[in-house]
């Protein structure tokens, strides 16, 4: 390898000058962000409410994360929690518009398994532990810092579309399967919500949430050898 192909290799690994968000665009993903999940929220949990009733109390929950200050949610949850990333913003914008239609009910973990969803739970939920173990300097290298350089959204976009190849060649992909390459495409054109790859496609919400789905997966595939034997 050349000096000019190794100096083009060490530009795209680099984390020396990463492109962030402004403060504007970071503030108004804030509330964007948990406006859609909390608007989500209440919608999940008014299921047995008629529609008219879910969507106004969506709106207004939504508005209500807009309120500038301490009467917000917004403001205690970024304090908490900082922003949600785009995954989650994506994912809950689908479950929202799916579970506000009429006489349809859509589960956050459903009874059944979709391969191309578990696959993207499995490497979501080993990533989360690899951010975990790095957050406590337990790796060699820095894991979260990578997310900062050029090349990590075209590889984390990469791992993203492996649930493609399990399922194109059936004829069908779910739809959340979508919600990671998605996500990553926002992340390059608004580099929303930190600049930092990893958390435009996971936050611990989310990763608490794949983790959930893993289990149950693998809880139901037990039970199912089980009851074969």
């Amino acid at each position: 390898m050349n000096l000019e192909s190794m100096a083009w290799l060490v530009q795209w690994v680099s984390v020396d000058s990463p492109v962030l968000p402004g403060p504007w665009a970071m503030q108004w993903w804030l509330h964007l962000g948990w406006s859609v999940v909390l608007a989500w929220g209440f919608a999940a949990l008014g299921q047995a409410w008629p529609p008219r009733v879910r969507w106004a109390g969506a709106g207004l929950v939504a508005l209500w994360c807009w309120v500038p200050g301490l009467y917000s949610p917004t403001h205690w949850l970024g304090m908490a929690f900082q922003a949600p990333s785009i995954s989650s913003v994506v994912l809950c914008a689908w479950l929202l518009r799916e579970s506000l239609q009429p006489s349809r009910r859509v589960l956050l973990l459903p009874s059944s398994v979709d391969r191309s969803t578990l696959a993207l739970a499995v490497l979501g939920s080993i990533a989360g532990w690899a951010l975990l173990l790095d957050s406590f300097a337990l790796l060699p290298m820095s894991l979260y810092a990578w997310g900062f350089s050029p090349i990590a959204p075209a590889l984390v976009l990469l791992v993203a579309g492996l649930p493609w190849v399990l399922e194109c060649r059936d004829g069908a992909l779910d739809t959340k399967a979508w919600v990671a390459p998605v996500a990553v495409l926002v992340f390059v054109a608004l580099r929303l919500p930190t600049g930092n790859a990893w958390d435009a496609v996971l936050d611990p919400w989310l990763w608490l949430l794949l983790q959930g789905y893993v289990v149950r997966a693998a809880f139901r595939r037990t039970s199912r050898l089980k009851s074969v034997h």
